[in-house]
């Protein structure tokens, strides 16, 4: 039985193998001489995320080629390393690329784009729509603004902005500008992306732990229920829209613990198996590619977005790996695990010498009170999270970081925004990236004393630094990043 399955992904690896057409790439980018990398994200059997990419080098030319052989249609983002993962849809371009398909890129740093090729007139018609990297980066609008407005109106509103997308792509279509498998492709994408912009407002509105802001909300479950059942979150159709995972995501996460109205998170991850059972839970309502490509992404989504260190990820992926011996997933998903199996390595050894927890820091509740034990010395503040990316990345120019504190005969203290259920992830990330130093987690009166400080802090503002002088005064608000100290930037602005 063993030979004949092994015999039967090995007679498919070769059709699929057959089957795989070039795709042909051109970039260009006028105003960015000095840019000499760029990155796109790899399809696998029509779905891409983000953390599945690679890199593209200048050739002689000064262009940038790419070359690759897709099975099937799919939508590639590619855009400049000057730009942030979140930034990219402002300095980059997403294409639907389909197999045999030849395309020539011209786009600049505000986002002007000129692409010629197959389907042109559509592929620029798609660059001008919203393309956010999560879905509710969408939603402030109607979260915050008209009030007393009923429900219906903004179910309206939504469903005009669709159809003037579509309308749009079907002028194209009857001027035979663009394929009708092209129109068929697009057509599907706008309908992930607008039901889960609708999807994810409903499930605000209705939570309990947010306000309810319409003037009268009855109703908004069954506008939801018939959300999900007009498209259905196994439609393998959809999975060509980057915004399926999110739509899968949130009905799997929310909606089904919201309507069966007994879930309990908290006993869950006490007992580290939140992630285990919302994959328990996709199998359920999910199968075939559509399972495959949820646990594949899902596991990276909780290492690489949210920054689970969960131990369980690792026997789901090695779960994964047995259901799915042949994904092409696996390969891009297995590093990070990997990561992962050498964090609880480390997380299990004892603290460098150099790591100083700053005595009784439950009880410090302003930022004067956490630089006082420096009185003598400027300080260099660096605000953190272990959850925080950014954050984690400026750790690799640490040691940089430390030579010019040390020339300059500058303190060290890191500040940590965990709340007090992180405090093991917050220990466990300090051993893992070696932050030698003094430490402090913040408690809530430190953290609103910060917020008073920073008024943005702390959801878009970490990694935050801050230089602090012989008495303990800010000298420095808003202080250079280690990456910008390396890369020889002066410490101080003055």
């Amino acid at each position: 039985m063993k030979k004949l399955k092994l015999l039967s992904a090995l007679l498919l690896m070769i059709i699929v193998g057959c089957n795989r057409q070039n795709v042909n790439i051109i970039i260009e980018l006028p105003d960015q001489p000095e840019t000499d990398t760029l990155v796109y994200l790899i399809p696998i059997s029509g779905t891409t995320y983000w953390s599945i990419s690679d890199t593209l080098k200048r050739n002689e030319t000064g262009k940038f080629k790419l070359k690759m052989k897709i099975t099937q249609p799919s939508f590639i983002s590619m855009w400049s390393t000057d730009a942030k993962i979140k930034d990219r849809a402002r300095f980059g371009v997403k294409l639907l690329v389909e197999p045999g398909g030849n395309y020539h890129v011209s786009m600049d740093s505000l986002k002007n784009v000129q692409i010629t090729g197959t389907n042109e007139k559509g592929q620029m018609l798609y660059a001008t729509l919203p393309d956010p990297f999560y879905v509710e980066m969408e939603l402030e609008k109607w979260l915050y603004n008209n009030d007393t407005v009923p429900y219906p109106v903004f179910h309206q509103q939504i469903n005009d902005l669709k159809q003037t997308d579509i309308t749009k792509f079907k002028e194209l279509l009857d001027n035979k500008e663009i394929t009708k498998a092209y129109f068929d492709l697009i057509q599907k994408d706008r309908d992930c992306y607008y039901a889960q912009l609708e999807a994810l407002l409903l499930i605000i509105k209705s939570d309990e732990r947010y306000k309810l802001r319409f003037k009268n909300d009855d109703g908004l479950l069954e506008y939801l229920e018939e959300i999900y059942n007009q498209y259905l979150i196994n439609d393998e159709s959809l999975l060509i829209s980057s915004f399926w995972f999110e739509y899968a995501y949130f009905y799997i996460t929310n909606y089904k613990p919201f309507i069966q109205g007994n879930f309990e998170s908290q006993d869950l991850r006490k007992a580290g198996m939140i992630n285990t059972h919302f994959i328990n839970e996709a199998k359920k309502y999910l199968g075939g590619k559509a399972l495959e490509y949820f646990q594949a992404r899902f596991i990276a989504c909780e290492y690489l977005e949210f920054s689970s260190r969960e131990k369980e990820l690792i026997s789901l992926f090695e779960q994964f790996e047995k259901d799915y011996p042949t994904s092409e997933y696996s390969k891009y998903l297995k590093p990070h695990i990997d990561e992962l199996v050498e964090y609880h390595r480390i997380s299990e050894l004892a603290f460098d010498p150099a790591v100083l927890f700053m005595d009784n820091y439950e009880t410090i509740n302003t930022l004067a009170d956490a630089v006082k034990p420096f009185r003598g010395k400027k300080v260099y503040i660096d605000v953190w999270a272990q959850w925080c990316g950014p954050c984690r990345d400026e750790f690799t120019h640490k040691e940089a970081l430390k030579k010019i504190l040390a020339e300059n005969d500058i303190e060290l203290l890191y500040i940590s925004t965990d709340m007090e259920n992180f405090d093991q992830h917050w220990k466990n990330a300090i051993k893992y990236y070696n932050l030698t130093g003094i430490h402090i987690r913040a408690n809530r009166e430190l953290s609103k004393n910060l917020h008073d400080i920073y008024p943005y802090y702390p959801a878009w503002a970490i990694p935050w630094y801050i230089l602090i002088d012989e008495n303990g005064n800010i000298i420095e608000e808003y202080a250079k990043r280690p990456s910008q100290i390396a890369a020889g930037e002066n410490l101080f602005t003055n």
